[in-house]
């Protein structure tokens, strides 16, 4: 990559080691937006942690290359949101849904590398994403996926990835 963003979803234990390896690419650190959850009950959540209780996610933005133009944006670097029960996406996937407003806030961020109508493409690429999500002009969707044959017990996932290249209507 010579030029773009790169977001990383990380828990605050791995933060400063996350930091310094994309540093080590040649990558800057940019900005920070968290993402504050909640449980069904409205209650924050209370993740265990070896010194804190956690009760947020953090998206860590870095920058490499020059030339990349950002749309200067109002909004917060805070998302509350309400964590997903765990039945929802656990049976299929690893990662949790991250709240919409995340891509919402990159879409701001990057206007000129959303959909092109000329191209019939845009040039956001999202790994780890899930595959009930609705489909997003401009993103190409790579799913990480639980499978099981019948070459293995039901107790050991085989894990593939697969590329989402439909565009939504």
């Amino acid at each position: 990559m010579s030029a773009g963003l790169i977001f990383i979803w990380i828990h605050k234990l791995i933060q400063a080691d996350v930091v310094r390896m994309m540093s080590s690419l040649g990558c800057r650190y940019v900005e920070n937006l968290v993402w504050f959850k909640k449980s069904v009950n409205n209650v924050p959540l209370d993740i265990p942690s070896p010194y804190i209780s956690s009760t947020k996610e953090i998206l860590l933005m870095f920058k490499k290359g020059e030339g990349i133009d950002l749309r200067h944006q109002r909004t917060a670097d805070v998302i509350i949101d309400f964590e997903h029960p765990l039945a929802d996406w656990t049976h299929q996937e690893y990662t949790e849904p991250k709240p919409p407003a995340v891509y919402d806030m990159i879409e701001t961020l990057l206007p000129q590398a959303g959909y092109n109508e000329n191209l019939k493409r845009g040039r956001f690429v999202e790994l780890w994403a899930k595959r009930a999500n609705p489909k997003r002009d401009g993103w190409l969707a790579f799913h990480q996926i639980k499978s099981f044959t019948g070459r293995l017990p039901s107790s050991q996932p085989v894990e593939t990835m697969e590329l989402d290249l439909q565009q939504s209507s």
